[in-house]
């Protein structure tokens, strides 16, 4: 008679009087950790103020005035100088709403992609451990094409435009919600005020997680806005290292602005989002993975960026560049 190995094993260890035995199946597939997505459309209340605009013949200061009033929203920081962008947004972008009108008046049951969909593709790369909920909150914008995550009091927001390009959408919203599960994940408080050492880890894996997920003709698209930032952030890519090692630990409200919306001392705008791209890059090359960098607790993120920034310089290593 034969017997299996497992058929032996297991009629010794009843024999023995250890246990009962059946042969050994493969246990089940342990399901992902769900991350819910919520939607949250603003775009009634935009409605609501263009229409009260439009009605009134609003000139400039008293269409601010209303916009405060009735709406309120835009994808600036929030500071005295956000208030500011909002404001020069606000009046480009007038005169664009009415052709605008048909798909802002659809709201968010007619934006696709998927949020969920999106969701469920990020957390395939970044694989978070617990459940969470995170809100995609849908407005109107001032077509600039932009979309950003934050976190208040324990609640995940991603907010993306409707009235943009949606050529750029599946883009946008991938780089952000990749921003959400880091966040719903633990690693990542989410808030405004910030170290630069966290805003290079948070970028790079966002703008490495989109990289691996969403295609995109170059390398320069997934990380830049105006074409040949990324070839004058490579050429400078030394002194942006340095610039950006030297500041890892600020959270000061200038710093984090000049560094991520501003131009730094190497003259080139947005100096975090350069680093980030070359950090979080450096790691995948030397073999981590977006799950193990989207682990790094956030309060040892400017310490692993200086440590891995101090290794680039040491080997002189290259980062691909276009």
């Amino acid at each position: 008679m034969n017997l299996s190995k497992t058929k032996t094993a297991c009629l010794i260890a009843i024999l023995l009087g250890v246990v009962t035995c059946a042969e050994a199946k493969p246990a089940p597939p342990v399901p992902p950790p769900v991350i819910k997505v919520t939607v949250n459309d603003l775009s009634p209340k935009f409605l609501k103020f263009y229409d009260e605009a439009q009605k009134a013949k609003a000139p400039p200061d008293a269409r601010w005035e209303l916009w405060k009033k009735d709406y309120h929203f835009a994808a600036v920081p929030p500071t005295p100088e956000g208030d500011a962008m909002a404001r020069k947004m606000l009046d480009a972008a007038w005169p664009r709403y009415a052709a605008a009108m048909e798909v802002i008046g659809r709201g968010a049951n007619g934006m696709k992609p998927d949020g969920q969909s999106l969701v469920s593709l990020i957390a395939a790369q970044l694989k978070p451990e617990k459940p969470a909920e995170i809100t995609l909150l849908t407005y109107v914008g001032n077509f600039e094409d932009n979309a950003f995550t934050y976190a208040d009091e324990g609640k995940i927001t991603t907010a993306v435009s409707l009235e943009g390009d949606p050529g750029m959408r599946e883009f946008l919203m991938t780089h952000e919600l990749t921003h959400a599960v880091h966040i719903a994940m633990g690693s990542l408080s989410g808030g405004w005020i910030r170290t630069i050492g966290t805003t290079v880890v948070a970028e790079g894996l966002a703008m490495r997680t989109t990289q691996k997920l969403v295609k995109r003709p170059t390398e320069a698209a997934y990380v830049e806005r105006t074409p040949g930032w990324f070839a004058d952030a490579t050429a400078h890519r030394a002194e942006i290292l340095k610039d950006v090692r030297a500041v890892l630990e600020s959270s000061k409200s200038e710093d984090v602005m000049r560094y991520t919306m501003g131009k730094g001392p190497s003259g080139v705008e947005r100096e975090a989002y350069y680093a980030g791209w070359v950090v979080v890059g450096y790691w995948l090359e030397k073999g981590m993975t977006l799950a193990q960098i989207a682990r790094i607790p956030e309060a040892q993120m400017p310490d692993r960026v200086r440590a891995a920034i101090d290794e680039m310089q040491a080997v002189k290593w290259d980062d691909g560049k276009d």
